[in-house]
């Protein structure tokens, strides 16, 4: 028995176990009650990034969660070409991540500034060897020259909806640029007029948004092209607690500074991190799982980059179970907050438009409809044609449905 077959037995071995014992209840996100809290999960909070926001945010009223994820998104950031995972998939650290909340009182701004600027200072002390950011991009030609003076770059928003105005201009490439820089590190984009050409980039987001401006800042650009989905959403709200907010302790903040820095010399020091037996058969379960919604779109993705995230966070040098853990809870409850915050009520329109395609299709008696045929008399355009284009998709991945002769119809 060779060395890789033993470990794969092995890893079999404890999936089933794991499954048959139950001894923890890792279920998919479809799993969960609709009446589901969306408070993030106990326990997740921990390592740096929850040492930070627990002594920021108690002079200041921002929720938790809302330091201790724009620490992780700037972490991130600065680890993306320092550290990898010990697998065939490159993954890098980085996040496009965008704080939600009700009003102004969870201070979503504060969050970030203050965040940003604890890099920023990191950086000018020495405790960590590099940082950049930027706080306004208007076009992927400015991105490409912001890359140009430093490959890694953090991209910072106040307000989502500057970025998104900047996307929706005509003639702009900025929104396919920065979709496909969130899993690629180049971006090539060529006309009679202009070439785009980024290469070797590592591009993270950090941005904040009333739910309100969320719900319907996303035009069918975005829909089509998956920009939503590579979001990671942190809801949180604040309240009212200090009228003038103390200075925090230089004492804290140079302690926090060389925390930082001990986790960047971590992550040099290790460059990559694996996985143990017990937490690949975990994470498999999980994986294998995973609900058919467009709401479970790179949960996987997201999965693996706070793996390596939170490992580094709490300086392990292995993924184990406890990581894991965490893990798979952080992305069930993003699947709840994506389902709760969905701007379109995606999953509900799709499925109800499929049905739609397929009582047509079905009263076709086998004869079939071209597309813009089919469109019409499902009504397509009341619910829009991202919409149609995922149902027609669904119903073809599951056999339902068939394209022959430039027609759908019913599967035989």
């Amino acid at each position: 028995m060779t060395q890789q077959t033993g470990q794969i037995e092995e890893y079999n071995r404890l999936a089933t176990e794991k499954r048959e014992a139950e001894k923890r209840r890792y279920g998919p996100p479809d799993n969960a009650t609709a009446e589901s809290s969306l408070e993030l999960p106990d326990g997740i909070m921990t390592g740096a990034a929850g040492s930070f926001a627990k002594i920021i945010s108690t002079y200041l009223e921002s929720p938790p969660e809302f330091f201790y994820f724009s620490y992780l998104a700037c972490l991130g950031n600065v680890l993306s070409d320092k550290i990898t995972l010990d697998s065939e998939l490159k993954v890098e650290p980085r996040l496009y991540l965008l704080l939600l909340a009700e009003s102004s009182d969870a201070r979503k701004s504060t969050a970030i500034s203050k965040t940003s600027f604890f890099f920023q200072e990191a950086k000018r002390w020495g405790a960590i060897p590099d940082y950049a950011e930027c706080h306004g991009i208007g076009s992927a030609e400015g991105l490409q020259k912001m890359l140009q003076g430093n490959g890694r770059i953090i991209l910072i928003f106040d307000e989502f909806r500057a970025f998104t105005s900047k996307c929706s201009i005509d003639g702009s490439v900025l929104l396919p640029c920065t979709t496909t820089l969130f899993e690629s590190k180049k971006y090539e984009s060529h006309t009679a007029k202009k070439d785009i050409r980024i290469e070797n980039a590592s591009l993270s987001l950090l941005a904040a948004s009333t739910t309100e401006t969320y719900e319907r800042v996303f035009d069918s650009h975005f829909l089509a092209i998956g920009f939503p989905n590579r979001l990671f959403l942190v809801p949180g709200n604040g309240q009212r607690r200090f009228s003038f907010p103390q200075k925090i302790p230089a004492d804290d903040l140079r302690m926090l500074r060389e925390t930082l820095g001990k986790i960047v010399q971590f992550a040099i020091d290790t460059k990559e991190i694996s996985i143990s037996l017990e937490a690949q058969a975990i994470f498999h379960q999980w994986y294998l799982t995973l609900p058919k919604s467009v709401h479970a779109r790179r949960l996987e993705t997201y999965a693996l980059r706070f793996m390596l995230l939170l490992c580094c966070n709490e300086k392990k040098p292995v993924i184990d179970a406890n990581i894991t853990d965490k893990v798979i809870r952080l992305m069930n409850w993003q699947f709840e907050v994506r389902r709760r915050y969905d701007p379109v009520d995606a999953d509900s329109n799709i499925a109800r438009l499929e049905e739609k395609i397929r009582r047509i299709l079905t009263g076709r008696n086998g004869n079939g409809l071209g597309k813009r045929e089919l469109s019409r008399a499902v009504n397509a355009n009341r619910v829009g044609l991202w919409v149609f284009a995922q149902a027609i998709e669904n119903l073809t991945k599951a056999g339902e449905i068939s394209f022959e002769k430039k027609s759908y119809r019913m599967a035989n």
